[in-house]
């Protein structure tokens, strides 16, 4: 199984959320992301999504402010889900590479953002604001070999 972290940054407004222009992996290419990557064998999820915000968006962040939102998975795949405030400039998020980061209204996400974020950053807000859940656990299931949509025939 493969192991990912997503994590959704605010500035402490709320008015802000910080995701990726991606340009892989190739199903990503030309969509918005959150923040996150591959698990590297021997580190926690936690330590995971610490390590990629510094990688993707050049930014420091305490390992303590993070907060878990809950996972989402696969029998083939699991993400495990964190949101944090960022309480410095907003200049100090830079991109690396050709991955670009850059500042959102939560409110008013783009259409190109990756699906599950519609519901994942407003769930994110929730609970950074109000803190109203646990946290949350969600199961897809694989696609069958002939696509997302079966077509029938008239």
């Amino acid at each position: 199984m493969k192991n990912y972290t997503l994590g959704f940054i605010f500035t402490p407004e709320f008015n802000r959320v910080l995701l990726i222009h991606k340009t892989k992996p190739e199903w990503q290419a030309g969509k918005i992301n959150g923040i996150g990557g591959k698990i590297e064998e021997g580190e926690s999820p936690l330590e995971c999504i610490v390590r990629e915000v510094r990688e993707e968006a050049g930014l420091a962040t305490a390992a303590d402010k993070w907060i878990y939102l809950g996972e989402m998975g696969s029998d083939m795949w699991r993400v495990y889900v964190f949101a944090t405030v960022y309480r410095g400039c907003m200049d100090d998020a830079k991109s690396p590479d050709e991955e670009k980061v850059e500042w959102f209204d939560p409110a008013a996400l783009p259409g190109n953002i990756i699906n599950n974020l519609t519901w994942l950053v407003p769930l994110a807000l929730d609970k950074m604001r109000y803190g109203e859940f646990q946290d949350f656990s969600m199961r897809y299931h694989e696609r069958p070999a002939y696509g997302r949509h079966q077509h029938l025939a008239s």
